[in-house]
């Protein structure tokens, strides 16, 4: 990706104490480290709950489009939606930066 000046960055918001599950997929996100992946730590206050209506999963492709996961009312992944609504997008980018600047790279928090 870095070839074609895309930048790539996976932003992850994690709780302490960290489940198994989370534990577990911290070690798959240090292999993607190691191979080049950006990967940003933002650690969250324990009484918040997540996924909730303004800290939820995205995938913002680019300007054009983002897929938003859907939890359902069982907070388990549902699926998803695509959308290119500009104002859902940029709304998408302000969240990203605002997160991106309380993150810290994977490697200084673990």
């Amino acid at each position: 990706m870095r070839s074609r000046g895309i930048e790539y960055s996976r932003i992850r918001l994690v709780q302490e104490p960290l489940t198994a599950y989370l534990d577990y997929e911290l070690m798959a996100y240090r292999i993607r480290a190691n191979l080049g992946e950006v990967i940003e730590v933002v650690r969250c206050g324990t009484t918040l709950s997540l996924p909730n209506e303004d800290l939820f999963d995205f995938l913002l492709f680019d300007r054009h489009t983002a897929l938003i996961h859907d939890y359902g009312d069982a907070g388990l992944q549902a699926g998803g939606w695509l959308t290119h609504d500009p104002e859902v997008l940029s709304s998408l980018e302000i969240r990203a930066t605002e997160l991106r600047q309380a993150a810290v790279p994977l490697g200084e928090w673990c």
